[in-house]
């Protein structure tokens, strides 16, 4: 029984991953548009390419806004969905209600984790992992990662690389990792600005 429960809050955290890598893509791909214009309050207005990537103290982007523990509607709506589709899948596939309280349990701490104290340290001027020997080589690499994803633009204003925050398997796996930073797109951040002009009005 142990080991289902290993293999329960493995699976959870890797599921986490791969879910947030592709709702991240939603969040960039101006499908949905008030997601997308939700998400870009933190790129375009909270941590502008021009202002640099990090600040004393984390700047939260849902500030006048609905949101649960700095986490907005943005994110939270596609999780709900997929919670949703998850009971009803481990239901209709006999999953034992006490796996299904660890799975979810498992994957909704590693994605506050993840995507929110990993990825708020990003964005800190002073992070402790920056500073201690063990984690600093890592930190530093999966920080710049991120970096990109924030300063590589495309023409069309949407940033397309390095959706992941801390672990990139599923950017490699899908062609969007970028380790390299180009040059800095000027065509590519105006046409974001016009586009989400509404931010900043």
């Amino acid at each position: 029984m142990a080991l289902k429960f290993v293999f329960t809050v493995v699976g959870a955290c890797v599921f986490t991953e791969i879910v947030g890598y592709f709702i991240h893509i939603l969040l960039h791909s101006n499908k949905i548009e008030f997601l997308s214009k939700n998400h870009m309050i933190h790129h375009l207005k909270v941590y502008q390419p021009k202002r640099g990537m990090r600040s004393a103290d984390y700047l939260v982007s849902t500030y006048g806004r609905a949101q649960v523990d700095g986490v907005g509607l943005e994110w939270l709506g596609p999780i709900a969905l997929i919670l949703a589709a998850f009971f009803g899948a481990a239901y209709a596939f006999g999953m034992p209600l006490v796996l299904q309280a660890v799975f979810v349990v498992a994957a909704l701490l590693w994605g506050r984790f993840i995507f929110g104290v990993m990825h708020d340290a990003m964005h800190l001027e002073s992070f402790w992992m920056a500073k201690n020997p063990l984690t600093r080589p890592w930190f530093l690499h999966v920080r710049k990662l991120h970096d990109i994803h924030h300063l590589s633009i495309e023409d069309d204003g949407r940033m397309t690389t390095n959706f992941g925050i801390c672990f990139f398997f599923m950017d490699r796996l899908f062609g969007s990792l970028k380790t390299k930073m180009s040059s800095f797109n000027e065509k590519g951040y105006k046409t974001a600005l016009e586009r989400y002009a509404y931010i900043n009005a």
